[in-house]
């Protein structure tokens, strides 16, 4: 819950995102950002990222998984909002639903939007995709400007 007593500007963390994807380690990742964000009395804004596939259909298939997919992680999103509101209805939330690449657009959006905390969950991938590519995760802990807190 915020607390009327304080100032704004005189808490140290004042602005918290949490990535979600609708797995299992994002929905512990958002529950850890909801408690930490009412710890804090700062706001929280929930983040999903679409990020469309490699493949490119001919004609209108693209568009048609375009917008499932767009419909998905949308629903992902609004859940998402739903459990923060019913959980911790003093909480002041905000929603972005963004396309590409997932940790690219979450290091865009910590910085456009001067996060103090970056919560994410720990995405575990194969071995062979993790040594090739890296996780999500992994990435944003080497590229963002301030505190990340990965969850397990």
């Amino acid at each position: 819950m915020l607390s009327q007593e304080r100032l704004p500007g005189t808490c140290m963390i004042q602005k918290v995102l949490v990535a979600v994807d609708g797995s299992e380690n994002s929905e512990r990742a958002l529950d850890f950002a909801m408690a930490f964000t009412e710890k804090y009395c700062a706001t929280l804004t929930v983040l999903n990222v679409t990020e469309l596939p490699a493949a490119m259909y001919p004609g209108n298939e693209m568009m048609v998984v375009a917008k499932d997919l767009h419909k998905l992680h949308n629903a992902i999103l609004h859940r998402a909002v739903e459990r923060i509101s019913a959980t911790n209805p003093a909480l002041i939330v905000q929603a972005i639903l963004r396309e590409g690449e997932p940790a690219t657009e979450i290091v865009a959006v910590s910085k456009e939007g001067e996060f103090d905390v970056v919560v994410l969950g720990h995405l575990g991938v194969g071995k062979v995709k993790g040594i090739l590519m890296g996780s999500i995760s992994e990435k944003v802990v080497r590229l963002v400007h301030c505190t990340v807190i990965v969850v397990k």
